[in-house]
């Protein structure tokens, strides 16, 4: 008895795992993949750029224009970001299909995007319902957002996941050998308007100054963070300017980190010396990495995502390079000197 007790109990207990393998191991219809071709993907109804056009209207630095037509407003793009370093988060960019290779932010409420959305994938986006609205100047694709706290006020925000995948069709396999890399100087990226945000660009013969956005002159060497507690704001600053790409942001009278981009100057021989840097979030997993050896005599060659930042009309804004890894397949630095 006992025995047939026991046979059935495994009996039930296999069945609930074949029955919950089925349920939970199906790809959802919204985020499988369609073949390039195929009747099911989504046609392009409107390019990036026109996108851009006919949604942007507002003035002004945080703003919200809802997408709203009886007609679909499908954009199509190959996904030019890659989230696996930590630099890119909760955000992809898309390149236009089109020669003008426009790009566009789409922001998503989802951290390591990469894995579903590749880098090199080319993906449709009905948009429908969703807004197209400048952050800080620059715009992107989102959902409504509204901040409560000292900055009160209508911007765009992160798409929903689930939300998200219901609005992005994945077309064919990821190709990144397609994405099409511009090259420029940091003269001519100063001259972008704003169909030239998000663009990915290669700035040759570039150096590293050993300066930052503020024109404040770097540690010449690394100094650790500050935890004897005495004089820390001073030694938090010294801290701050240390040689690596992004040293933690923490705040000594909040006690957290306030988690802005570090940026770290670069020059060329274009004239451009003080309003284009690297960004750099300190969660990114080179945060700590030195920069390459400061000064003309040491250049390379600089891929990177280029980024417009003005939060306030009262200062004057900067253009923030991100580059997305420092490592093979994807990496964004060349020809340069790391100290050893």
């Amino acid at each position: 008895m006992k025995q047939l007790k026991y046979i059935g109990a495994v009996l039930f207990a296999l069945a609930m795992f074949t029955a919950c393998e089925k349920e939970f191991d199906a790809i959802p219809e919204e985020i499988a993949t369609v073949p390039e071709g195929s009747a099911e993907a989504w046609a392009q109804t409107v390019t990036i750029k026109d996108l851009i056009e006919n949604f942007d209207t507002k003035d002004g630095l945080f703003t919200i224009d809802t997408i709203d037509s009886p007609n679909d407003i499908v954009v199509r793009g190959r996904i030019i970001t890659d989230d696996r370093a930590g630099n890119v988060y909760k955000y992809f960019v898309i390149q236009s299909l089109e020669d003008d290779h426009t790009c566009l932010k789409v922001s998503v409420d989802a951290g390591s995007l990469s894995g579903m959305l590749p880098i090199g994938q080319v993906v449709a986006i009905r948009c429908n319902g969703l807004v197209l609205g400048r952050y800080a100047g620059a715009p992107q694709l989102g959902v409504r957002g509204y901040r409560n706290d000292n900055k009160i006020r209508e911007e765009p925000g992160r798409i929903p996941y689930t939300l998200a995948m219901k609005h992005i069709q994945k077309i064919g396999n990821p190709d990144p050998s397609k994405i099409v890399v511009e090259e420029m100087t940091l003269k001519q990226i100063t001259e972008l308007d704003k169909y030239g945000y998000f663009k990915i660009v290669k700035i040759k013969n570039a150096y590293f100054t050993g300066y930052d956005s503020d024109g404040e002159k770097l540690n010449d060497e690394v100094v650790p963070f500050p935890t004897d507690g005495q004089g820390v704001t001073v030694a938090l600053a010294k801290y701050g300017q240390n040689p690596t790409f992004a040293p933690a942001t923490y705040d000594s009278s909040k006690k957290y980190n306030i988690g802005f981009p570090r940026s770290r100057e670069i020059a060329d021989d274009s004239g451009n010396t003080t309003s284009v840097s690297i960004s750099t979030s300190e969660y990114a997993r080179f945060a700590d990495r030195r920069l390459p050896v400061f000064g003309s005599d040491n250049r390379g060659d600089i891929t990177a995502i280029v980024g417009w930042f003005q939060d306030n009309e009262a200062y004057a804004g900067s253009w923030q390079l991100t580059i997305r890894s420092l490592d093979n397949p994807f990496a964004d630095l060349e020809g340069f000197e790391f100290p050893k």
